[in-house]
């Protein structure tokens, strides 16, 4: 038994079929850890959505920012756009069978045989993991819900961008929301930063959040992808970032903590 944790997939079926064939990956024995952004902006959205349907229990994925925003889109927040290349999704057969199944997942999960963490975007480090777990499980409660139209449509406007006890339920929600499907770069009082996204050698005054001081935490190991312009930019044992840019004519990369080894996928040549 293997786990293969794999970065931002966006809807490159191919490439993700490629990627499995190269690590022999076996449903009946091993397990698929997509760090998140399933779907969106690539060509076939609907062929990831229909395989994370029939991998059942041999997938664990987190959400990220793009599979949160396809769920806004499903109850009319939002248009979808053909940048999005969510339409055959949207008019798919198992469209209703897929969200169900999203808001199932949870935004961050734990490994304890391997003592890592995955989240989409990655861990606040001045905020408990231990707290922010439950933070992230307070928020998809409340998205599993009768309002989760409500919700969804409460993430937008208004941002929270630091963590303090005295926060409301809404701006908890935003706030781990936040955290783990959009956070890159912290201001240097530690409250999030949106407008960037550019690889750290570009953003003075800026500190990637997995170069910011820690606080309460152990040196647990976090998986996370949405950053694709890091590229060579994380050579560290405890963060391991996996968002290659496949949706932008890169590869696809996974990541398998039993044999502590880094996959990337072949090309359509081999």
């Amino acid at each position: 038994m293997a786990h293969y944790f794999v970065g931002d997939i966006q809807g490159c079926y191919d490439e993700l079929n490629r990627l499995l064939e190269q690590v022999r990956f076996d449903p009946a024995k091993d397990i698929l850890c997509p760090v998140g952004d399933l779907i969106a902006r690539g060509p076939a959205s609907e062929k990831v959505a229909d395989l994370m349907l029939q991998l059942k229990s041999s997938v664990l994925p987190v959400l990220g920012n793009h599979d949160i925003h396809f769920l806004s889109v499903c109850h009319g927040l939002f248009k979808l756009k053909k940048k999005d290349g969510l339409a055959k999704l949207f008019d798919s057969a198992w469209r209703d069978e897929y969200t169900r199944w999203l808001v199932q997942q949870p935004l961050i999960r734990y490994f304890p045989q391997f003592d890592l963490y995955m989240s989409h975007a990655g861990l606040h480090p001045q905020v408990a993991y231990t707290q922010q777990i439950e933070l992230a499980e307070e928020a998809m409660q409340n998205l599993r819900g009768k309002q989760q139209k409500e919700w969804l449509s409460r993430m937008y406007g208004a941002k929270t961008g630091s963590y303090n006890e005295q926060l409301g339920r809404a701006e908890r929600f935003r706030f781990i929301i936040n955290v783990t499907t959009r956070m890159r770069y912290l201001h240097e009082d530690g409250s999030l930063e949106f407008a960037h996204k550019d690889a750290p050698d570009n953003t003075p005054n800026l500190v990637p959040w997995f170069d910011y001081p820690q606080k309460h935490n152990n040196n647990s190991r976090i998986v996370f992808g949405h950053w694709a312009s890091l590229l060579g930019h994380t050579q560290r044992d405890d963060r391991l970032a996996l968002d290659t840019g496949c949706v932008w004519g890169n590869k696809l990369t996974a990541y398998c903590p039993e044999h502590n080894r880094y996959y990337f996928q072949a090309s359509a040549s081999g």
